[in-house]
């Protein structure tokens, strides 16, 4: 019962430093934090089940951010390691993706140079124990969770080799690991850079400086492409030192404003740029949100380069992370940021509710009109709409199934298993010799998936059977779900450059990494093509700049 005043005496004074009690402005937080202290003492007391003091401020907090926007958190001290892993990009273990099939945890993918590839460990390898302990019946975060621990500290595996069978025992030195921003960058021989930046972590800033850098000196570089697709942001001051990289010193690219005063700040580029006059094309989606609207959002205003894809998130708030006591955080938005047009990208509504209880969007009433450096049409209050709208690759329903049942995968490492070496991602190609052994790998798994036309088919028969017509065409609806019932065998010939290409991706990263995949990607995209066909054409990309 000590331990409980106590922990609640701190939350009072660690959240409302500055005599709450002596001003009368502060008579409903006093009255209320007493109603919450005799709440929290009853249940301790007098539930009918043992109550863990913390768990309970732990559910309170959680209610409490849970009616806020989605970016405002309470994170627990036994939380404070996956926190600081996004934030930085760094935690301490051996390098690898791991996950669970048929009961065992397998390496899905060691990181390039890290203790696991320096072990030797690769994709399909099996993990049976994990310093003594049986790997068999523990899932994936128990496994996590013991694969890390300090740096320069022993885990010691038992493993299954995917293509010997064999087993061996492993030490495995645990190492600070630091996950880069840039996974894969690739100088063409058109001139045309390319940086794929999925992360923004801290010191994002200098590892596309670096890579700007050796472009650069192989005497190539005429133009780039920064691919934010997906990036869903992260310190506010690695995107302006991002944007400082194309900007000239002394520009404000962005503001922050809130509701107090020390929320308002001006963010300018302190350095000289390494490209001012680069040609640039800034890549996409909306999974790009946060810092990444702020980069694309601040070039598109400033027409210092072109923005492709599709409409980014909308994501304009500003948050800060403090300390509450004992190891605990929280994070919450204290402020909206405005890139250099007067605009702010904000497209939900936090405030205010539908009816069916979603967040609501900003109607296009009430976005407001801005202009760009050059005069051309932007607008506020809905993410960053690029001036070349193209649509990402979407997967068929076939393809879905497949990559959800995790099947693609455990293909792959059945052709790596097979295949001592291949080619290059950017020259692999799968035969068809190879697909038929895909298919005859698939004959007997189990998967399934409905099309759009199925789909349409079973909604147009539940309207029908609503306003009573359905029973004088129901010949006519059985034929036409006979018809359009999918057939596997149809639909791995219709879906084979689809799923080839999807194959060629995961293949290429059993043997060249997370960076093989990502440029195996690039042989199939719509968007990249886009991109490279703006930079490659003078006129097309200044037509689109003014």
């Amino acid at each position: 019962m000590l331990y409980f005043r106590k922990l609640i005496i701190a939350l009072i004074f660690t959240n409302f430093v500055g005599g709450i009690f002596a001003q009368s402005k502060d008579f409903d937080i006093t009255k209320n934090l007493e109603i919450f202290f005799s709440a929290l003492r009853e249940l301790q007391n007098n539930y009918i089940d043992s109550l863990s003091t913390e768990q309970l401020v732990a559910y309170a907090l959680n209610g409490i951010t849970d009616h806020l926007d989605p970016y405002t958190k309470y994170v627990p001290a036994e939380e404070q390691t996956d926190f600081d892993f996004q934030t930085t990009g760094k935690y301490a273990g051996i390098g690898s993706l791991i996950q669970k099939d048929s009961g065992c945890i397998l390496i899905a993918g060691p990181y390039k140079n890290l203790p696991a590839d320096r072990a030797g460990l690769v994709a399909g390898d099996k993990i049976l124990e994990i310093n003594g302990q049986s790997a068999a019946n523990m899932n994936v975060e128990k496994a996590s969770s013991l694969l890390k621990g300090d740096a320069n500290t022993v885990v010691n595996l038992k493993v299954r080799k995917l293509r010997t069978g064999e087993l061996m025992e492993l030490s495995v030195t645990r190492e600070n690991i630091r996950m880069p921003s840039v996974p894969f960058s690739k100088m063409y021989d058109n001139g045309i850079g390319y940086i794929r930046f999925p992360s923004f972590t801290v010191g994002s800033c200098n590892e596309i400086r670096n890579v700007l850098t050796e472009f650069r000196a192989t005497g190539k570089l005429k133009s780039l492409v920064l691919d934010m697709r997906g990036n869903r942001g992260g310190p506010l001051i690695e995107a302006v030192g991002i944007l400082n990289l194309f900007l000239p010193k002394g520009l404000t690219v962005v503001t922050s404003s809130g509701k107090k005063k020390d929320t308002e700040e001006k963010y300018v580029t302190r350095e000289n740029p390494v490209e001012p006059d680069l040609p640039l094309v800034v890549l996409v989606d909306n999974g790009s949100a946060s810092a990444s609207e702020i980069v694309s959002g601040t070039i598109q205003d400033l027409d210092r380069g072109v923005i492709v894809g599709t409409n980014t998130f909308g994501k304009g708030y500003v948050q800060s992370v403090r300390p509450i006591g004992y190891d605990t955080q929280l994070t919450y938005t204290i402020a909206k940021y405005y890139i250099p047009s007067g605009r702010c990208v904000q497209a939900h509504n936090f405030a205010t509710f539908s009816s069916d209880g979603s967040v609501s969007f900003i109607p296009d009433s009430l976005k407001k009109e801005f202009r760009t450096k050059n005069g051309r049409k932007v607008f506020d209050g809905g993410g960053v709409k690029p001036d070349v709208v193209i649509d990402g690759e979407e997967y068929s329903p076939m393809a879905v199934s497949l990559i959800r049942k995790n099947l693609i995968f455990k293909y792959s490492v059945e052709y790596f298993k097979k295949h001592l070496n291949v080619d290059t991602p950017d020259k692999l190609d799968l035969t068809e010799s190879d697909y038929q052994d895909f298919i005859n790998y698939l004959s007997n798994k189990e998967y399934d998936y409905q099309t759009a036309s199925e789909i349409t088919m079973r909604r147009l028969i539940n309207i029908a059977k609503q306003e009573k017509y359905y029973d004088n065409a129901k010949e006519v609806f059985d034929t036409l779900m006979t018809l359009l019932k999918h057939d596997k065998s149809k639909d791995l010939k219709i879906n084979q450059e689809e799923l080839i290409s999807i194959l060629r991706e995961e293949i290429s990263e059993r043997y060249y990494y997370e960076a093989g995949r990502l440029e195996a990607l690039l042989r199939r995209d719509k968007q990249f093509d886009e991109a490279c066909d703006i930079l490659n054409n003078t006129e097309k990309y200044n037509n689109i700049l003014k």
